[in-house]
């Protein structure tokens, strides 16, 4: 067999090889083809459709439930349903999905059975008044919502359930969706296909908070008779859609498994999630630890944005107007609407002000870009203390949609790159080990063909010790994703709770009890929005401590 040595890095990057055995079956998995504009769009479709579904949530979620009558610090423990999942979900679903044997690939078919999943706890969360009276054995057409008390506690159940397995589901199919975009664009592509998959999120949340800013119910009657149904129907739709286009145009390597991988106990995947978290790489570790401080201050603004630009509505607006809360909450979709185009706009241009080259004195490095956005959010955080309009409202929120775009671009290149890079190293050594073992071989037959035999044994032998043993820096890309989720998700938990504590405290200091009359009379929002900013200047700190990747831009 011929060895070919091919180049895994172009352009102004230091130069990697790998040597490729042609006519190896390893081949197609260790050189992958590069990926067309039009490629890569089919391939991170799928984000954008999720997106859709998840701004669904972020923006109608908290107003329904408080519609519903749930007390606003018992929401904010609802809302522990995000990272609870996230914890479970993305890390299992990464770890399983990394030795899937599927006919359609590792990552597809969890893709599939999520996104019916998805559809499902979409339909509780619409209809959750009419399963309500079905459960309780009522006709649902003879309820009058307001006015059943027990239909209503039912139907706050049915939707906190309904959330809860609408996140579990999202998160397995986020899960996929970016092993997916890691698994196919080869190592010079990574920055490109996480920069689309950040444009495609941006543009899921253009068009979600667009169609939540319209008025569904005069648009689109004939599809339900409430603005969170047909909200609900349209984005099961989207959301299917977005993902049948990327399942049916990604064509995937069938995983074949080893006679070691066969012989593992099923426990096994819990031992690869401990043993990744006990070996995590340093350079992993440290955008881990950013990323913990960064996500205490963007839960507060993903969760309750809405319901901040609500009580301050009421601050210059009686709520007992007709639709208060539904003016109210388009408002607030209006303001995340905004926020949407900024940060698509922002996802576009912010990467190419990014160097060319180590020699250029452009101070738009990715490192540079990273600190400056924590920066800039805690600032608009720190300064929901000198908003007192709607409109004033409306300006903040939006101005966070550029450390957003940075936020969906830049931790998730700096780890593609580093597991590609890893995936890279490995493959090198597997290759050259199999090279070392076709010479022994070849040198040993012309003495003794037992000692080739023992050779090339003892080369096996050794390579599978070490895959079995686990070098503690070889993870698979769906491992290190769900671990670096999960360095998301903890901080979530912790902020949940802080959250509620906070509202509970400041409704309790304005003595409002929370009541729906006295929503504009605190501010438990803007004080939680405040102790996030506190945490992204945290994050802003330990950026500094990343490692510095050389990643340029590629024209």
């Amino acid at each position: 067999m011929d060895i070919v040595t091919k180049p895994l890095l172009k352009s102004n990057r230091k130069p990697s090889y790998q040597s490729i055995i042609i006519g190896s079956p390893n081949e197609l998995v260790n050189v992958k083809k590069d990926l067309s504009t039009w490629e890569m769009i089919l391939l991170t479709i799928c984000m954008a459709g999720l997106q859709f579904t998840w701004t669904v949530e972020l923006s109608y979620g908290t107003p329904y439930l408080r519609n519903l009558g749930m007390r606003s610090e018992l929401i904010s423990l609802v809302w522990l349903a995000g990272p609870l999942s996230g914890l479970i979900m993305q890390p299992l679903i990464g770890a399983i999905s990394d030795k899937c044997t599927f006919k359609l690939g590792r990552r597809r078919p969890f893709m599939i059975i999520g996104g019916l999943l998805v559809c499902l706890s979409m339909a509780g969360i619409a209809y959750s008044m009419e399963w309500a009276a079905i459960l309780l054995g009522k006709k649902p057409s003879l309820i009058e919502f307001g006015n059943d008390d027990e239909v209503r506690k039912m139907a706050i159940t049915v939707a906190v359930i309904s959330f809860y397995c609408l996140d579990f589901s999202l998160n397995a199919v986020q899960a996929s969706c970016r092993s997916l975009i890691l698994d196919i664009p080869p190592l010079h592509q990574q920055e490109t296909g996480n920069a689309w998959a950040g444009r495609m999120m941006h543009i899921g949340n253009v068009i979600g908070y667009f169609t939540g800013f319209l008025d569904l119910k005069a648009i689109f009657s004939f599809l339900g008779d409430s603005q969170v149904k047909i909200l609900c129907i349209i984005s099961c739709i989207v959301f299917i859609l977005a993902l049948l286009v990327t399942c049916l145009s990604v064509k995937e390597v069938i995983y074949e498994t080893s006679a070691i991988e066969d012989s593992r106990p099923w426990y096994h995947t819990f031992i690869y999630i401990y043993r990744a978290f006990k070996y995590l790489p340093v350079p992993i570790q440290k955008i881990c630890n950013v990323q913990f401080f960064s996500w205490m201050g963007w839960f507060p603004f993903l969760f309750f944005s809405t319901s901040w630009i609500t009580s301050v509505y009421a601050r210059t607006h009686s709520t007992q107007e007709k639709d208060f809360f539904e003016v109210s909450t388009r408002y607030g979709s209006f303001a995340l609407l905004i926020y949407s185009f900024v940060s698509v706009a922002a996802g576009i241009i912010i990467p190419h002000l990014t160097p060319k080259s180590d020699s250029s004195k452009n101070p738009f490095t990715i490192y540079n870009i990273y600190t400056a956005s924590h920066i800039m959010f805690a600032l608009v955080m720190l300064s929901t203390f000198f908003v007192d309009t709607v409109e004033q409202s409306i300006v903040l929120i939006s101005s966070i949609g550029i450390p957003w775009a940075v936020a969906m671009w830049v931790p998730f290149t700096l780890v593609g790159e580093f597991v590609q890079q890893n995936e890279s190293k490995l493959n090198n050594k597997n290759n050259n080990n199999n090279a070392l073992a076709e010479s022994s071989s070849s040198s040993e037959i012309s003495s003794s063909a037992s000692s080739s035999a023992v050779a090339v044994d003892n080369n096996n032998n050794n390579n599978k010790a070490g895959v079995e043993g686990g070098d503690e820096n070889e993870f698979d890309a769906g491992m290190i994703l769900g671990v670096h989720n999960m360095y998301i998700v903890f901080p979530q938990f912790i902020i949940s709770i802080i959250s509620a504590l906070i509202i509970k405290l400041v409704e309790e200091f304005t003595q409002t009890g929370g009541g729906i009359g006295n929503i504009g009379k605190n501010d438990a929002y803007g004080w939680v929005f405040r102790f996030g900013g506190l945490m992204s200047l945290v994050a802003a700190m330990l950026s500094r401590s990343i490692i510095d990747l050389k990643i340029y831009r590629k024209d």
